[in-house]
């Protein structure tokens, strides 16, 4: 856990010389949301990430603190760098030449997934040490965000929005095959700066996310989760069955329906598929999937807001401090 010295968000990645290699071609039909579930749906992949914003910049940074091994850990870096979230910059290391890896400006937008992985966390998984504080620099409170709509500044949850698709377009076009084989979830790491059970279910591999976007949507039953995402049954069954074990979902007799706790990971959501549009869709493009804010009916602009004092956030405006006694 970091210590009672504040920790700035923003502070960049390292890594170590894993060659960068052209980017994969883009699948047809295949939309900046599935691109960015293909690439950060993978619990190591967001541990790496949360670690480039805690200042880790090289391979054995990385491999030290999270106990991954070379292979994962050459593999998710080289996904990262030729997605253009991290940029391998060469450094000198007792006569050779060595990389460190920086967030790049896309990679540096992913703040705001993070800082909303952490609210979700902190409010929803019980710890049996809590996640540090957040501070808002304009106000100087210890603080929790909201999310806003950037177009009309209203707060923002799951049931003021509507989910459109575009005419004849499944789910399965935001569902590509995964960049890595499926982790070993014994392996994570346990300590408590790296522990995020929750976050493991909702966004450690792509189908949870897309069972959980499903249900966001208004799938309620095995069958329309069947048909519209194309799921194996076997894979399915296996991720409602680990919802209603976290409490993110209740079956009942009309099916299955969000908990209060499945309801709040909505922000996470809304910025993973705004981010993903932003940075991976194809320019002129509609995307298979908007989400509409129906206050001000525009594609939502997500935004996290300080909880305490209400003001719209950026990256800059937020740090980490050690969590106050209890």
């Amino acid at each position: 856990m970091p210590g009672p010295a504040e920790v700035e968000v923003p502070a960049g990645p390292g890594g170590s010389p894993v060659p960068r290699r052209p980017p994969d071609p883009v699948r047809p039909g295949e939309s900046g949301l599935g691109r960015a579930l293909a690439l950060l749906g993978d619990s190591w992949t967001l541990l790496i990430l949360q670690r480039a914003f805690l200042g880790v910049r090289r391979y054995g940074g990385w491999r030290t603190e999270l106990g991954i091994s070379d292979s994962v850990l050459a593999g998710r870096l080289r996904a990262l760098a030729t997605a253009d979230v991290l940029a391998p910059h060469p450094y000198r290391d007792g006569g050779r030449t060595r990389h460190e890896y920086r967030l790049t400006e896309r990679g540096l937008d992913l703040w705001a997934l993070l800082v909303a992985i952490w609210s979700w966390e902190r409010a929803w998984v019980p710890r049996a040490e809590p996640l540090p504080d957040l501070v808002h620099r304009g106000c100087g409170q210890r603080t929790d965000v909201t999310l806003t709509c950037g177009g009309c500044g209203a707060g923002v949850t799951a049931r003021d929005t509507a989910a459109v698709r575009e005419p004849g377009v499944a789910l399965t076009a935001v569902a590509p095959p995964r960049l890595h084989p499926r982790r070993t979830r014994g392996t994570l790491p346990t300590d408590q700066l790296s522990w995020f059970p929750g976050t493991v279910e909702v966004l450690g591999d792509r189908w949870s996310t897309c069972v959980l976007g499903g249900a966001l949507l208004g799938m309620r039953t095995f069958g329309a989760f069947r048909r519209e995402l194309d799921v194996s049954p076997d894979v399915l069954s296996d991720r409602l069955r680990r919802f209603l074990a976290h409490g993110i979902l209740v079956s009942g007799p009309d099916g299955y329906r969000l908990t209060r706790k499945g309801l709040a990971t909505f922000p996470m959501l809304a910025v993973l598929v705004a981010w993903g549009e932003r940075w991976l869709g194809e320019p002129g493009e509609n995307p298979p999937l908007r989400i509409v804010h129906r206050c001000c009916r525009a594609v939502l602009d997500p935004r996290l807001g300080c909880r305490e004092c209400g003001a719209v956030i950026a990256r800059r405006d937020v740090g980490f401090v050690a969590p106050e006694p209890r």
